[in-house]
């Protein structure tokens, strides 16, 4: 198991015999209510856009985010949607000067189906419309 994977076999405290080393997880069973009330209760400084309706922070548009979420964030930053529709634009181009297959004629349709917006055809969709997975 790597270190990083954030799986329900983790343990509170676990051993690395190959390494020699032990690693200490002292909140891995807890909520993110109990994170939330820990940190707050504690005057901890955080990062305001939490404040602001975001639940995780890390790239925009992030593939491991949910569709909702990545709608609010290229909404709220929408020179991000241009640059991606610009490098959209340039896939299409280069696919099509390559003669590669190219599902995709506008900038508009490949955003549409990388945000899961109008799935394609023999793709398959694992979250409902909340964004929830089936």
């Amino acid at each position: 198991m790597l270190t990083n994977d954030n799986v329900e076999s983790r343990r509170m405290v676990e051993q690395c015999y190959k390494r020699h080393k032990t690693t200490v997880n002292p909140i891995i069973e807890w909520s993110d209510k109990d994170v939330w009330d820990f940190i707050k209760s504690n005057g901890i400084p955080y990062c305001k856009l939490y404040d602001e309706g975001f639940d995780r922070i890390g790239c925009i548009n992030c593939p491991m985010a949910r569709r909702r979420m990545r709608e609010f964030e290229l909404a709220r930053y929408p020179k991000y949607l241009t640059a991606y529709l610009n490098a959209y634009e340039k896939m299409i181009a280069r696919r099509k000067e390559k003669g590669l297959k190219c599902d995709w004629e506008r900038p508009i349709d490949v955003h549409n189906w990388s945000i899961e917006n109008g799935v394609m055809v023999g793709q398959y969709n694992l979250f409902d419309e909340e964004g929830d997975y089936l």
